[in-house]
């Protein structure tokens, strides 16, 4: 057994030790388990982070929490800048401040103005509503009204590219309304309601230019 006075001057060292480039990731792990007696990971109601329980070979215990890790994760900073911000700029001038700040995306790269809306979409953060939609186009809320049925269903299917929309500067939906959209919408709305027979108690009327579909 070495004396204390060795062992004390290892535990200080380790850092240096650990950060050598003449170690290998093999002694690393050795040096962990040499530490470490076990690693737990405990229940943890915020889906954002981690508990890690951690006992030493001494017998002491640590308890952790980290952000839980994944591709694609939004840093609290960047959300931060999106939340204050959303309401009055595009998903384009968002972008061009994330990186401005030096911040990048859960992949570790800049942001661009279609990266932003996703961020947008996953966090339910509105842009501002200053893009009109296009001649021959309509809003999320306009097809859900004369659909009848809740803006999230539409949200849902724009997500995953099941109907054709196109997204504005500001992140906004548009949606073509000429008669193959009517018709894609139309579907997917006649599916909504076979999986929702019971959606709603008031009837629902649909407007003269959508009796055609």
């Amino acid at each position: 057994m070495p004396a204390t006075t060795s062992l004390q001057a290892l535990a200080q060292d380790l850092p240096r030790l650990w950060h050598a480039e003449t170690t290998s990731p093999r002694d690393r792990k050795r040096l962990l388990r040499s530490l470490i007696a076990d690693v737990t990971l405990l229940p943890e109601p915020d889906a954002q982070t981690m508990r890690i329980g951690v006992r030493w070979h001494t017998g002491a215990t640590d308890e952790l929490a980290v952000a839980r890790p994944g591709p694609g994760r939004t840093s609290d900073a960047a959300l931060e800048v999106v939340r204050r911000h959303g309401a009055t700029h595009t998903s384009a001038e968002l972008a061009d401040m994330l990186n401005a700040e030096g911040l990048t995306t859960g992949e570790g790269m800049p942001f661009t103005a279609g990266g932003v809306a996703r961020v947008r979409d996953a966090y339910i953060i509105f842009g501002p509503c200053t893009v009109a939609v296009q001649d021959g186009e309509v809003s999320v809320k306009q097809v859900a009204t004369e659909r009848g049925i809740p803006a999230d269903g539409v949200y849902d299917w724009l997500r995953h590219g099941q109907v054709p929309a196109r997204r504005g500067p500001s992140g906004r939906w548009c949606i073509p309304w000429d008669p193959a959209s009517r018709e894609i919408y139309r579907q997917k709305v006649a599916g909504f309601f076979r999986l929702n027979p019971v959606l709603s108690k008031q009837p629902v009327s649909f407007s003269a230019a959508t009796a055609d579909v």
